[in-house]
This record gives C-alpha cells, sequence and structure tokens, in this order.
C-alpha cells in the first residue's frame, strides 16, 4: 500500500475524546480524501507489543513513567514517536507523515505545510523557545516536565526514511528511551531538524497573541491548545474556543449521523 497524499498519526488520550474529535474533524474538513487519520491509541498499540513502557497512576490522577520514574501528561507522551515505524509497517514506504497531538484544530489544508519538507531533513517542527515553570501543571492537573525541545514533539513532520530515524525510531528504543530523550530529539544532529512555519502551531498563552499575530502577519493553520481547551470549563473563552465549539457541534453531528445510518442497515 502506497501512503496517501497526506497521512497523519494522531495521539489519542481517552480522557480527551472531545479534542480528539474536532482534530480529525478538522483535518477530514479541510482536506477532504486527500488525508487519512491513524488514531494512536496506546491500548492498540499495546496488543501488537510495539508499545509496553509500564506507567503508575498516582492517587491524584498523575501518570507516572516506571522508566524513567518521570512524570508525563498525555497517554501518548512516548508511543507519539512510534508514527514513523508504524508508518512504514503500514505502507511500506518511506515518504513523509505528520504525528500531531489531539488537542489541535485545524484550519487550512495541509499542502502548504507539506509544501515545505525537504528530504535532508529527519523531522522538522515548530521550534519553540520554551522552558514551563518547575511543577507548573498542564490544563488538567498533570505536571509538566522541562527538558531541552519542549513542546518541538506535539507537530513534527517526520522524513520516514531518513537514516537517522531508522535508527532510533523502533518499538526497542521507543519503549527504553527516557522521555526526555525522545522529546528532545536527542538522536539528530540540530542541523537533521528542520522548521516550519509556526502558523502551524500556535499555542494560545505561549506563542504571541491573536492580534500581535495578525500584525506580524501570521496565519494561523493549527490552532493547539496545549495549555488549556475549549472542552475543560475552566477554558472556555481561551482564544478560537467559538470556531473551536462550532466544529464540535458539527463533529458531533456527524458522528451520530454515522451511527444512525450504520443502525439501520
Amino acid at each position: 500500500m502506497s501512503l496517501p497524499k497526506y497521512s497523519v498519526y494522531v495521539g489519542y488520550d481517552s480522557r480527551e475524546q472531545e479534542a480528539y474529535d474536532v482534530c480529525e474533524f478538522t483535518l477530514k474538513k479541510y482536506n477532504g480524501v486527500n488525508v487519512e487519520v491513524h488514531k494512536l491509541d496506546h491500548r492498540m498499540l499495546r496488543r501488537y507489543n510495539w508499545f509496553y513502557r509500564r506507567w503508575l497512576i498516582g492517587e491524584d490522577g498523575q501518570y507516572w513513567d516506571e522508566e524513567d520514574g518521570k512524570p508525563f501528561s498525555t497517554e501518548f507522551s512516548h508511543s507519539r514517536f512510534l508514527a514513523p515505524y508504524i508508518a512504514k509497517r503500514h505502507y511500506a514506504e518511506d515518504g513523509w507523515i505528520l504525528f500531531c497531538d489531539c488537542d489541535f484544530m485545524f484550519r487550512a489544508p495541509l499542502d502548504s505545510l507539506f509544501e515545505q519538507v525537504d528530504d535532508k531533513y529527519a523531522a522538522m517542527c515548530v521550534k519553540f523557545d520554551f522552558t514551563p515553570k518547575e511543577n507548573k501543571k498542564k490544563m488538567d492537573g498533570m505536571l509538566q516536565s522541562a527538558y531541552p525541545r519542549k513542546l518541538w514533539s506535539s507537530f513534527v513532520l517526520w522524513n520516514v526514511g531518513h537514516p537517522s530515524n531508522k535508527a532510533i525510531l523502533d518499538p526497542i528504543k521507543t519503549n527504553k528511551a527516557t522521555g526526555a530523550s525522545l522529546h528532545s530529539f536527542s538522536w539528530l544532529k540540530d542541523e537533521e531538524i528542520g522548521e516550519i512555519n509556526e502558523g502551524w502551531n500556535f499555542i494560545p498563552g505561549i506563542s504571541v497573541n491573536t492580534e500581535k499575530a495578525k500584525q506580524e502577519g501570521i496565519n494561523v493553520k493549527a490552532v493547539h491548545f496545549s495549555e488549556g481547551g475549549p472542552w475543560f470549563p475552566e477554558y472556555k473563552e481561551v482564544p478560537f474556543a467559538d470556531e473551536w465549539f462550532k466544529n464540535y457541534k458539527d463533529a458531533l453531528y456527524l458522528k451520530t449521523s454515522i451511527i444512525s445510518s450504520k443502525g439501520r442497515l
């Protein structure tokens, strides 16, 4: 099977179904048949024995990784790095794929994103200069770990066939490497990581504010609700919340219609 025009792997967290629904819906809304969306659900990956990292969940709901003893915040914190390996097995050929967190809302087709790919790079991303405060918690109360290249791994164009990726991104390395070494792309040289337009990973509260983005000519093509999404009561007023709710309503309607139609068959 050959790669579709755009192959996207989305990290799935069972606690954020609404976020995933909007991410998948908006990807298909703007790309139609040109996109194939894959849900990276750790439970399915465990059935294939591709992912077997052990977790502990504290009384407060905090996730802890047994491999390195560090806290992490999503069910796909580590499994995201299997995307190139899975794509290779799925499509049996090299090429470029996209990984993104589930808390993205897309606002444009992927054409201008994939036009930026350059085969000399192993990966391409928005290169944030961001370090969270010590013991800072995310929107759902999960602790954030600080490491170099923070947030880079939330939205990555992966060059599946690049030699540097073949050497590291497999189940053994992904399950045994520390979280910090994975998220900081420690196996890649600086010159092997390309940069993409910041409008593809626009984070309210971290990226420039919406008005400044307009002034600086930043076209926000994908909103990343990393600091807090509208599906949490305390974040219903964040920038782009109205647009998110509209997409969620449309996604829910489509989902319900599909379920209903299947029930009539």
